[in-house]
């Protein structure tokens, strides 16, 4: 019941091309423009034969390259050569090795680079998959990478690129695996069916990798990429495997519906095509989903039918695993000894076949099997056994090591023996040996210290260049923040040195478009710092999510009415498809959520293009898809280059804002949605873009669990008039002179009574004085002399014997240790606009007093 080989196909089917001729044949340049020659000629012939009858094609290409005209060209030899070697590699037959020494010779006489790394790639190739050394194919590859450079051939390219990603896979080094196989699809540039059917098996690998690497969303990506290409060449084989492939994605992600839609459409595809391995490996699938669900019979008649068909192909290792499957289902129905025997000789084909890895995931999934039974015991002595066969491997790999490195050691000392011997006489000889064994362990020695050391230093050096890089990137961030809020800062200056000049001379009109204008400057400054906090806080993890169940329809229409006044003026249409009356409960932090669709709402208006026909159009659309629901949010605007499409998520890029227009944004909403997204679990985005014709951003939310109450959405706040505050008494505590002068001078225009203190004990001075108890407290979090606005409470608390209504200002990026003392306080971030302290004034003391 564990993960299939199936993974492996999309690999095999990369390696099936590259030996059939595509990337690992003779590159094109090498065939001559000249009428094809008797060589050339046969070679065709061979080539066509393969496809009906590959014995008699490789004899007839065996006699081809033993009786070679001695008039051949370098090329045709070189060709039957390549054909050659692909066959035997293709077979995992040694004899391959000769014909890659005689390419190597070959190559040195006419001096052709191209055909040495042609070697080396064979080489690399041989020993991953005949000597089972992967790790001296990955040194043997990695320095044929180092000696060909970029200016090789695309189809070299792909060879060495591909068989280093072979290498690391058999090493389970998936990342450095992925990183060649994407290499290699950069070098498939052709638009020819044969390019485009290689490019859809590299996307496959590279999903399969993914896969290997448990990151089965970007696996299921790739798995698309890869169909769309296959589906427009009708490439049923490459469909087959990639449907297949889908499955067990959605069976490992445990989407239940999603899995079994697919896993039908697979099964109907290898009963249509008669493939009865493919059709086993569905059932196999279909049975680990009964299994998953507990539906132990379901999952019986599957294995069974999987077992049959295994047999009939004649897979032992399926076969095993297969009979393995059906033990796990029995003992789920309760016949448990029958499981058991069934199982156990399961394990017995494993070990006979020396598949550690297939017994491994088998006793894993036994342990499971007697734990869901109540079979405590038994399970415990499965994980006992489960560990030992885990040690046993281990054992057997530092077993290895040692006798390979005992037996390089061993060589290398005969040799030197064998040199001293003939070098010297028979009464120097054991002295001399003596001296030559302690020299060569020194530099035995000597060299362990130095690679030890090389590669410690390397990795320092590593560590050291990404510390760099970060403080780089620090340092850009800061330098541009400070840029974009150093803007309206130099505006107010400017806007209100006018203004004081034109009160100087009475011009009042003139003097209050002045103010107007500085107060749009500090609007302007006020977003800016708020998105640069807003960032910084997201990314040193100061923000936690807050889950709760609301509808996704309710969020949505906020959004949009939201930001009515910015798509209005601009003259931008906001279209929305969304069901009446469909409520969809989703499960999620409605403020970051909301703050993701606003900045991705933002982004589409100010994008939009108004020269379209039809106009600046925004469409934002909510689908529900099951196990979750999709936000879709799209513009007819410029759109992002495919170059540029991860680069519009790095603070501050905008690609078709290169003069930093304010009115198209800071380029922060993007770095900001990617972030929050990183916060939120099972949340996604996805981007699709083509230039000139517009951006469409999916955001994926999971579904509310059927029985969770779903949250009413916050009541919406009216504007604050000064009737609704006049004649509060307000108790202020900031230790900051110009914050505190100016929420005196604010509270005060609105004839709010304001009493203002810069310390605690200013205030403790105060407070016998006072002749009426304040409506309300104001203060700072972090006051002067060590204390904080829970100081301030215990305070008045103790004065007037009962706790008032405080609002706590703070300008802490971290979270606030509030105490009991703060419990019902409301706590807000500066700066705040002065319409939302009003507003959080007039809630808190429900209205003014006369």
């Amino acid at each position: 019941m564990g993960r299939r080989l199936l993974r492996s196909s999309g690999a095999a089917l990369l390696c099936g091309l590259l030996l059939a001729g595509l990337p690992l044949g003779v590159a094109a340049a090498a065939r001559p423009a000249a009428p094809p020659s008797a060589v050339h000629a046969e070679l065709a012939r061979i080539e066509a034969l393969f496809a009906s009858d590959r014995p008699d094609a490789a004899a007839r290409l065996q006699a081809l390259q033993d009786h070679m005209p001695a008039g051949a060209t370098f090329d045709e030899r070189r060709a039957t050569l390549h054909k050659l070697i692909r066959f035997y590699v293709d077979a995992n037959d040694a004899r391959a090795r000769r014909y890659v020494d005689e390419l190597a010779a070959l190559g040195a006489r006419a001096g052709d680079t191209e055909s040495a790394l042609w070697a080396q790639a064979y080489r690399a190739r041989l020993l991953a998959t005949l000597d089972d050394k992967p790790a001296d194919g990955t040194l043997l590859i990695d320095s044929a990478l180092a000696r060909a450079g970029d200016n090789v051939a695309d189809d070299l390219a792909i060879a060495l690129h591909d068989t280093a990603a072979l290498c690391s896979g058999r090493q389970g080094d998936f990342k450095n695996a992925l990183r060649h196989q994407i290499a290699v699809l950069g070098h498939v540039k052709g638009k020819d069916r044969e390019d485009l059917y290689q490019r859809a098996i590299v996307l496959n690998n590279i999903s399969s990798l993914y896969s290997d690497m448990g990151d089965e969303r970007q696996s299921l990506a790739y798995n698309d990429q890869a169909r769309t290409v296959a589906e427009g060449l009708h490439a049923q084989d490459i469909l087959d495997t990639l449907i297949v492939a889908r499955c067990n994605s959605y069976v490992l992600l445990k989407e239940t519906r999603r899995a079994g839609e697919v896993c039908r459409e697979a099964q109907a595809r290898a009963r249509a095509s008669g493939d009865k391995a493919l059709e086993a490996i569905v059932l196999d699938l279909f049975g680990k989903l009964a299994w998953q669900d507990g539906r132990y019979s379901d999952c019986l008649g599957y294995a069974e039918r999987a077992l049959a068909l295994h047999n009939a192909e004649h897979y032992p290792k399926e076969r095993a695993q297969a009979q393995a499957d059906v033990g796990l289902c029995r003992i789920g129905l309760g016949a448990v000894a029958q499981g058991e025997g069934e199982v156990r000789a399961a394990l017995g084909a494993f070990r006979a076949s020396k598949d550690d890895a297939s017994a491994g995931a088998t006793l894993a999934m036994l342990g499971t099997a007697y734990e869901r039974a109540g079979l405590f015991k038994q399970a415990f002595e499965t994980s006992r056994e489960q560990r030992a066969l885990q040690q046993a491997v281990f054992d057997r790999a530092l077993d290895r090591a040692t006798l390979q490195t005992r037996s390089t050691l061993e060589a290398a000392l005969r040799q030197k023996e064998i040199v001293a011997l003939r070098e010297t006489n028979r009464l120097q000889q054991a002295q001399l040996t003596n001296d030559r064994l302690q020299l060569a362990v020194g530099l035995l020695i000597a060299l362990l210290v130095g690679v030890v050391g090389f590669f410690k230093l390397r990795d320092k050096e590593r560590s050291r260049r990404k510390a760099q890089q970060e403080n780089h990137n620090k340092s850009q961030f800061v330098a541009e923040a400070a840029h974009d809020l150093r803007q309206p800062m130099q505006a107010i200056g400017n806007l209100l040195g006018a203004a004081s000049h034109a009160i100087g001379r009475g011009d009042v009109d003139k003097s209050r478009d002045l103010i107007d204008t500085a107060q749009k400057a500090t609007h302007a400054m006020r977003s800016s710092f708020n998105a640069v906090l807003e960032l910084s806080r997201l990314e040193c993890g100061a923000i936690a999510a807050e889950y709760s169940s609301f509808d996704l329809t309710e969020l949505v229409n906020e959004s949009v009415f939201a930001l009515r006044p910015l798509s209005e003026p601009r003259g931008v249409a906001i279209r929305l498809r969304l069901r009446p009356g469909r409520v969809l409960a989703v499960r999620s932090d409605r403020q970051l959520l909301g703050r993701v669709l606003c900045n991705l709402l933002s982004n589409a208006i100010k994008y939009s293009d108004p020269s379209k026909p039809g106009g600046a159009v925004v469409v934002v659309g909510v689908v529900g898809l099951g196990c979750h629901c999709r936000v879709d949010i799209v513009d007819n605007g410029v759109g992002i280059p495919e170059a540029l499409q991860r680069e519009v998520f790095k603070p501050f890029f905008q690609a078709d804002n290169p003069g930093r227009d304010r009115d198209r944004g800071l380029g922060l909403g993007l770095a900001i949605v990617e972030s929050i997204l990183t916060l939120l679990s099972r949340h996604t985005l996805r981007l699709r873009s083509r230039a000139g014709v517009g951006t469409r951003f999916s955001v994926g939310v999971p579904v509310a669990a059927h029985d969770e109450a779903i949250a009413a959405p916050p009541p919406a706040s009216a504007a604050t008039d000064i009737e609704d505050v006049a004649g509060l008494y307000v108790l202020c505590v900031e230790d900051d002179r110009l914050v505190r002068q100016s929420t005196e001078a604010l509270l005060r225009e609105y004839r709010v009574l304001c009493e203002p203190v810069g310390s605690l004990a200013e205030l403790q001075a105060l407070l016998p004085g006072l002749e009426r108890m304040p409506d309300l407290v104001l203060t700072d979090y972090t006051l002067s002399g060590g204390h904080t606005a829970r100081d301030v409470v215990r305070a008045v608390a103790a004065e007037f014997g009962e706790a008032l209504p405080v609002i706590v200002l703070t300008g802490e990026s971290e979270s606030l240790a509030l105490g009991p003392e703060l419990e019902h306080a409301v706590v807000l971030r500066k700066p705040v606009a002065s319409a939302a302290l009003l507003a959080r004034i007039r809630a808190l003391c429900g209205g003014g007093r006369a």
